[in-house]
């Protein structure tokens, strides 16, 4: 259950997902300012989680170096003859990732021709079947969208909105000798997160797979070269280039949405899920969606940051969900004009409390029903994004200062300072 009413705010731009093409199928949409149509979108969620262990231990394979292996122009819907089917049990997965990541110890940056070479290996196609039902639509179809694997022993990245509501899904897999065969291998879902966009998936086999390195989104700045490569409308490993032209940029995800990197190489329809590089081979983002207005935005490009979705990955593989979320705790209204009258009170911005949990810290603290909330740590806070903008970066248990306007029984108000312990949203239970 979402415990946080959301505004319906009108933007004049909207936000595609990098979405996984469908035969006849329509765009689907995600809800909040950002509108989801030619690339799948995410909604972000911040974890403070126990998972600091992808990315803490050792490393033991290097990046490898150039390839040699041939361009393929494209995958033909993933079902001709020359394709070999190689169907892996998804069965008794161990999460022993630290030791099978890869660590990049390039120091000088590749010309895109030999940057695609070097990683080409570790993009991978995500086939999901989907069961449909109606009249004129096939009883089901596959679907097309990107990802890479991160581990040696086959962690699979992608988006949640590529592999959600899937009956099944196939990561398809280069053959490392033989450019013209791609090994298809049924996929375990680890872990997904519809807030954060993020998935997880697991392949097996006998043999090391060609893992991707994880990069420092950190390190960009406006002006860097990035390039995505991924599966726009099924063309295969298809690379565009490009610069970074914004970061740190935010839509009103609910609060949650991790930051993202805008870059202006061309993404479409099946790049969802897909890596963003830079220069010196390293994975930095992961595309999730773009930008449209029309016929009048071209190659506004949005990729979720490396670093920020770490601890989400960290979460989806120990425990396959976000272990630690904060929350308030509370069930909120958000004040105008007409539910300030709803609710009998004179201010028209801030979150009227309506409800505590009696499983959230709140509830034994000074905090009332009724109160007004309309400040946190000092900034002011106007709705249910505001509010989760100011937390999502705390961790549960996490003390923080509100603001909070208070009527007495005279219907005076005054203004009190009040701390509050933040919840940890899985230890909620919302009728």
């Amino acid at each position: 259950m979402n415990h946080f009413l959301k505004n319906n705010h009108d933007f004049y731009y909207r936000t595609e997902a990098a979405e996984k093409p469908a035969l006849k199928s329509k765009k689907k949409r995600k809800t909040g300012a950002a509108i989801a149509a030619c690339l799948l979108v995410m909604v972000l969620g911040i974890s403070g989680g126990a998972g600091g262990v992808l990315l803490a231990s050792h490393f033991t394979d290097s990046f490898p170096g150039n390839t040699g292996a041939a361009i393929r122009p494209q995958i033909p819907y993933i079902s001709s003859s020359h394709v070999r089917q190689t169907r892996e049990p998804a069965e008794n997965v161990h999460l022993t990732t630290s030791d099978t990541l890869v660590v990049n110890s390039n120091t000088t940056p590749f010309a895109p021709a030999e940057l695609f070479e070097i990683v080409r290996d570790g993009v991978v196609g995500i086939e999901v079947l989907q069961k449909m039902s109606g009249r004129f639509t096939p009883d089901e179809y596959s679907l097309v969208g990107s990802g890479f694997i991160f581990t040696t022993d086959g962690y699979v990245l992608t988006n949640d909105h590529v592999i959600e509501n899937a009956e099944s899904v196939v990561v398809l897999v280069d053959d490392y000798s033989d450019p013209n065969i791609i090994h298809r291998y049924e996929a375990r879902v680890i872990g997904s997160d519809d807030k954060t966009d993020l998935a997880v998936l697991k392949i097996t086999r006998e043999e090391d797979f060609k893992a991707l390195p994880i990069g420092d989104s950190s390190a960009l700045r406006v002006g860097t070269f990035v390039s995505p490569i991924g599966y726009p409308l099924g063309l295969e490993k298809s690379m565009t280039h490009g610069i970074v032209s914004g970061l740190n940029r935010e839509f009103d995800g609910g609060g949650y949405e991790l930051s993202s990197i805008q870059f202006d190489a061309a993404v479409n329809a099946g790049n969802s899920g897909g890596p963003l590089f830079d220069m010196y081979g390293s994975v930095v983002g992961i595309v999730n969606k773009k930008l449209v207005f029309e016929n009048y935005v071209d190659n506004i490009g949005l990729a979720i940051t490396i670093n920020e979705a770490v601890p989400i990955i960290n979460d989806l593989i120990l425990y396959g969900a976000v272990s630690s979320r904060p929350m308030l705790g509370i069930t909120p209204a958000v004040l105008n004009d007409y539910t300030a009258v709803l609710y009998g009170v004179d201010v028209t911005s801030g979150i009227f409390v309506r409800e505590i949990n009696p499983m959230a810290p709140a509830f034994h603290s000074e905090l009332s029903i009724g109160d007004i909330i309309v400040e946190i740590g000092g900034v002011a806070v106007a709705n249910v994004t505001d509010v989760q903008g100011q937390i999502k970066n705390n961790r549960p248990g996490d003390i923080i200062e509100l603001t909070i306007i208070r009527y007495n029984e005279a219907g005076t108000q005054r203004r009190v300072t009040i701390r509050l312990e933040l919840a940890n949203e899985k230890d909620l239970e919302w009728e």
